[in-house]
């Protein structure tokens, strides 16, 4: 196979030729690709330095292909039209997109997003799957990798330069079983702290904000429990006598199943921004935008998207 000489051709060289094959003359094709009778020319010295062949030779009534001319002819329009669908971007239709995404978060981002989110795309995006990731010290590290989609982050300040949108500002909410004792009358400060409570603690650590506001009131609880998961510590109180506060729309999923009541804590919890985090290498893609709209929008409480 012949190689070519000394250079590559791009797509606008390639339709030069094509228009040539069909005007014969170098100014019809300006007029028809729309640009100056220079440029034809020079795209015209460029196939001939790459190709290692005359391509349009003077004729009767106009230029005429040579024999190599004739033979790329054939499948000319063939690798226009694949260069076109390679550098083309797709419309991304998530009616009929089959496509995984993966998303790093704790089992709290799970509770507080996948709920609505995952009803939504199985109504108008079936083809459109999540895999979620745990969340660890190395969630961001992956997300510049491309190992993640997604990261789903409060706002905490990350190590590396990333794209974010905040989805809503969170508060916290308390929850015991729910024939506790101490739900049997309005919670007050003072039997919030005559019982024993559990802490979700993801990233380690023997306290949370509930330990810092009361701290600020001179106060302190007795925790009975650590542990890093949402749904697990939940799960525990709901057999003891244990209190657990957690971010609000936890406190909602983890309540609807009726074991448990929620209450509004006996003190100010300062809130914080939820965010959704992503990398630029994926910040223009299509598909990417589309689910970081949808993921918007059902965290907001939006109306859910409609095709």
């Amino acid at each position: 196979m012949q190689k070519l000489n000394n250079g590559w051709l791009d797509l606008a060289t390639l339709r030069v030729l094509r228009s040539l094959f069909e005007t014969r003359n170098t100014t019809r094709t300006a007029e028809q690709l729309n640009i100056s009778q220079p440029a034809v020319s020079r795209a015209l010295a460029k196939l001939r330095d790459a190709l290692g062949d005359a391509i349009m030779v003077k004729g009767p009534g106009g230029m005429v292909p040579t024999d190599r001319a004739l033979e790329i002819r054939a499948r000319l329009d063939v690798a226009i039209a694949s260069l076109d669908e390679l550098l083309v971007r797709p419309v991304f239709d998530p009616g009929i997109a089959t496509r995984a995404f993966r998303m790093t978060t704790t089992d709290y981002g799970a509770l507080a997003v996948l709920p609505r989110l995952t009803r939504m795309l199985a109504d108008v995006a079936p083809g459109i799957s999540i895999e979620i990731l745990p969340f660890s010290p190395d969630a961001f590290r992956q997300l510049g990798e491309g190992q993640t989609d997604f990261v789903l982050y409060s706002d905490d300040e990350v190590p590396l330069p990333l794209r974010s949108r905040k989805l809503y500002r969170e508060g916290y909410a308390s929850l015991a079983r729910r024939d506790h004792p101490a739900l049997a009358k309005p919670m007050d400060l003072e039997s919030f702290l005559a019982w024993p409570h559990a802490l979700v603690t993801v990233m380690g650590g023997r306290k949370g904000v509930v330990d810092d506001a009361l701290a600020a009131l001179g106060r302190q609880r007795v925790i009975a429990l650590w542990l890093p998961y949402f749904a697990t510590a939940a799960s525990v109180i709901a057999h003891t006598d244990m209190i657990l506060t957690v971010p609000a729309r936890a406190a909602d999923e983890l309540s609807r199943a009726g074991a448990l009541g929620r209450f509004e804590p006996p003190l100010a919890i300062e809130g914080f921004d939820y965010r959704l985090l992503w990398h630029d290498r994926s910040h223009a893609d299509p598909g990417h935008k589309w689910l970081r709209d949808v993921i918007a929008d059902v965290s907001s409480g939006a109306p859910t998207p409609r095709l």
